[in-house]
């Protein structure tokens, strides 16, 4: 029997972010099950979950106390220190490199791997804290390129319906998502839409589990569902299925552009009194966009200007439909290896679809194009009406999570308005090795299972890690990064937390986390570490809180009123509250879109002089079209599974049960054409690294690509790793909006027998 039941939560980065009910005996989780929700559908629990309660906190490799650097970097010889000679040791160090190089010099980087509130924010507060760097987490991420495509067009870096609502869409389109292995815990909705009559059809190269479900299965050429898409508007615009009057009202399809510059015309250039207005054409002169009830959507126009001079425009939409001319359904089928057919039967499901919900995964945009996929759906979902409209949509991500943690109260992330500042964290090594902009001396990881989840470690422990004076991993396992560490600092699971709040990475649950068991060892929260090294170097003025404390204070200084609404003393009593939303809950339902021009930008200027002033296709950077096909034809994707949430789960017993080692999946005529069968070693290689694995023979893969599953640790392969074959090549157009996003699957590569 239990001593006791605690309701916490588990938090990994799968984003289900599940309420837990602990069964506690002995000061040790005995068994977990669900815990309640204010409303039914939300209670759940996976293998990873029981895996990380039961066998993680207590594992044989846990680390339980402080630990030093004593042989060279990565040799693995450690002795164990107190809390204060790390806090001492440490406090010197980042005050060394402060006095030498200044400030900037010391940086903290996080990840994911935790989605509780002081886990995400806590190392950008020390750095701002102490005047460093934190270097930014998204692109290394691999999920900037959802941003990227939204951002320039509706002026949002991601919106996404309720999945609770799934069953009142009348067709789900699901591109290079797989929500049965990376959404299980809201994969239940879908099912409960496919059982209400739903249709489902789902574009992805893999033959996923959720495909397996579908109603309809298209696998595109990896990296082409910009042009798949491009092909379905050609067709749908060709049949007259656009939904005009939208068009019209909330995007700048009807705005002029200057055919000599590609800039949009204002008011002052045709002698308008509004001189800063976006201009339009209706009946038969320019007019300003905000006073024209009927304007035209197609057109070249001639204005006659004072200075005798004929300026020469067209609406954007008139733009548009030059440049998508490039791409009929027959050009999109033979980009994508698609049949023709098969995209014109898309095209018509979507458009006369009453509600289309378009689902966007992150498979599409983690190639070195990857923006101009969102770009593509957003221009597909407004050119058919369906952008804030209710159980419609384009999906990408959203949920409390992104309120809570991605707009943090300024009081709390930069007390006293201290400020340090922000690097692009895929360009970290680059910064580290070269020392520009700045040198860089001390690095922090928090969170980030850096060596299996990032490309090129070798290239940080050769080129990187020499320039620093302190690295230092908070962790609770000896990871392949904490490996080379100068200091390895133990943290606490997600049940040893005594208290954050975490909110839903796909829901609108906020949910109070406590204590279930006492820390491991000697474990601490971030919170407490970084606080306890700003104290020990007499800079400890803004730690003073207590985790208590910091939620009360987080949750009623937030500013967010979906979130600040949320009474303390009741959340802190009842342990979940939702995030309170108007329901349905329609994204951009208003149509206020928060652009320069208030609508949704299909035509973007600031990106005309980069050649994307509208969504346009590009070619896979090392796609097997590229120059480098000819050495290597076949593109590597390493797909997320069930089993764990990247790297975090991969060591416990019973996972290991469930997929002993890694297998590549590949085409039976690929597999042919190598002399493999199903079980032998291959080896998989390009010109920055090689890996040896088994081979798993598969219709259920595109013909050309190859795949392997992610989070594996080095070990796990007879030889190197699939991390070290990839790349990040700097993208301007991404760098324009944000920054490059990794390219995780943009990597080509040849098999042969090992």
């Amino acid at each position: 029997m239990a001593d006791r039941v605690v309701r916490t939560v588990c938090s990994p980065n799968c984003s289900g972010t599940c309420g837990i009910n602990a069964f506690v005996k002995d000061d040790k989780i005995i068994k977990i099950e669900p815990a309640s929700f204010p409303e039914p559908g939300f209670e759940r629990i996976c293998i990873k979950g029981i895996a990380m309660a039961m066998q993680r906190i207590h594992h044989p490799d846990r680390l339980r106390y402080p630990q030093k650097r004593v042989g060279e970097r990565g040799e693995g010889r450690w002795q164990r220190i107190s809390w204060e000679e790390a806090f001492a040791s440490i406090g010197q160090r980042l005050a060394s490199a402060r006095e030498q190089y200044g400030a900037p010099a010391n940086a903290w980087m996080t990840m994911s791997g935790n989605y509780g509130f002081k886990a995400t924010t806590t190392p950008e507060r020390i750095a701002n804290c102490l005047g460093g760097s934190v270097f930014s987490h998204g692109g290394m991420m691999g999920d900037l390129s959802c941003a990227m495509g939204y951002l320039p067009t509706l002026g949002v870096g991601s919106t996404a319906n309720d999945l609770a609502d799934l069953p009142k869409a009348s067709h789900v389109f699901i591109f290079g998502r797989n929500p049965a292995d990376t959404d299980h815990s809201e994969m239940r909705f879908l099912f409960d839409a496919m059982e209400a009559g739903v249709k489902l059809t789902v574009i992805d190269p893999r033959f996923s589990r959720t495909a397996a479900k579908a109603d309809a299965w298209i696998a595109p050429r990896p990296g082409t569902d910009g042009a798949l898409v491009l092909g379905m508007i050609s067709h749908i615009i060709e049949q007259g299925w656009i939904d005009e009057p939208y068009l019209l009202r909330y995007t700048n399809a009807p705005f002029l552009v200057n055919d000599a510059t590609g800039a949009l015309l204002r008011g002052a250039e045709v002698g308008l009194e509004d001189k800063e207005a976006y201009v339009v054409w209706q009946d038969g002169a320019p007019l300003a966009a905000s006073d024209a009830a009927a304007p035209e959507l197609c057109g070249r126009f001639e204005i006659p200007l004072a200075s005798a001079e004929t300026l020469v425009c067209r609406t954007s939409f008139e733009v548009m439909l030059q440049v998508w001319s490039e791409y009929s359904v027959e050009a999109a089928a033979q980009i994508c290896e698609v049949e023709a057919e098969s995209i014109r039967g898309l095209a018509r499901d979507y458009a006369m679809a009453e509600r289309a919900w378009l689902w966007a995964g992150a498979g599409p945009q983690r190639y070195h194009h990857g923006h101009l996929a969102h770009r593509a759906y957003v221009t597909l979902g407004a050119l058919c009406g369906n952008i804030g409209k209710a159980y419609a949509g384009v999906n990408c991500l959203d949920g409390a999570h992104m309120r809570l943690a991605f707009n943090p109260p300024q009081a709390w992330v930069s007390p006293e308005g201290k400020k340090g500042q922000s690097l692009p964290g895929v360009h970290m090594l680059d910064i580290i090795s070269s020392g520009n902009p700045q040198p860089i001396k001390s690095l922090w990881l928090s969170s980030y299972g850096f060596a299996t989840q990032s490309p090129n470690f070798q290239r940080f422990v050769n080129e990187a890690l020499p320039q620093l004076d302190l690295f230092v991993v908070s962790e609770q396992m000896m990871t392949p990064a904490a490996q080379y560490a100068d200091f390895v600092l133990p943290c606490v699971s997600y049940y040893e937390e005594e208290m954050d709040l975490v909110a839903g990475g796909e829901h609108w649950y906020l949910q109070l986390r406590q204590r279930a068991i006492e820390p491991v060892g000697e474990s601490l929260n971030d919170y407490e570490i970084f606080g306890g090294v700003c104290k020990a170097m007499g800079e400890g003025e803004h730690w003073q809180m207590s985790n208590e404390e910091v939620c009360q204070f987080v949750l009623e200084n937030h500013a967010d009123p979906a979130i600040n609404g949320i009474d303390w003393h009741t959340l802190r009593e009842a342990l979940v509250a939702e995030v309170k939303l108007p329901r349905p809950y329609v994204p951009l339902g208003d149509k206020q879109f928060p652009t320069p021009s208030g609508r949704i930008e299909l035509y973007t200027e600031q990106l005309r002089e980069m050649g994307e002033a509208v969504a346009i296709y590009r070619e896979p950077l090392e796609g097997n079209r590229s120059a480098c096909a000819a050495q290597f034809p076949l593109t590597l994707l390493s797909h997320k599974h069930v089993h764990s949430a990247h790297s975090t789960h991969m060591m416990l017993p019973w996972v290991k049960e469930m997929v002993p080692e890694p297998l590549l999946d590949m085409h039976p005529q690929d597999a042919a054409e190598r002399q493999l069968q199903d079980g032998d070693w291959a080896r998989v290689w390009n010109d920055r690294g090689e890996f040896e694995v088994r081979v798993c023979v598969t219709p259920g893969i595109k013909r050309g690509v190859i795949s392997v599953p992610q989070g594996f640790w080095q070990g796990a392969f007879r030889k190197g790793h699939h991390a070290e074959l990839g790349h990040i090549v700097r993208n301007d157009v991404q760098e324009a909006v944000i920054e490059t996003n990794y390219p995780v699957w943009d990597i080509a590569v040849q098999v042969a027998r090992a």
